[in-house]
């Protein structure tokens, strides 16, 4: 598969693509994969919620994600999921780099040990 990297010649990192709909995309289904994991090995012996998460860009509806996560896993989904979308950035960064993080703090915090988990 290959990737076109869209970038301005000025940019300083050539290989932050522009938000679309590919890309939110993208992003949400490595998110999800990575919580649900998360989840199902750290969270094993806790209740779990089934839910489906609607991913829309642009109010162009993409996809429908399905999951099977505790209730805390999906708060942290469904928020992960506001940021990524809502992200102002027209080169998105990868979050862990971004000049003005948006997380708060406890949020960043969780998202980092998910991130960790999942290597």
């Amino acid at each position: 598969m290959f990737r076109l990297f869209l970038y301005n010649i000025h940019d300083k990192n050539p290989k932050r693509v522009l938000m679309n709909k590919e890309k939110l995309l993208s992003d949400t289904q490595t998110l999800h994969r990575f919580i649900q994991l998360h989840c199902d090995k750290k969270h094993h012996d806790v209740p779990k919620k089934k839910g489906v998460l609607e991913v829309s860009f642009k109010e162009e509806a993409l996809c429908e994600l399905p999951y099977h996560i505790c209730e805390e896993c999906e708060t942290l989904f469904i928020y992960a999921y506001g940021r990524l979308k809502n992200c102002p950035h027209e080169h998105k960064p990868s979050c862990r780099k971004c000049p003005a993080p948006c997380y708060e703090k406890p949020m960043w915090k969780t998202m980092a040990k998910v991130m960790l988990f999942n290597g």
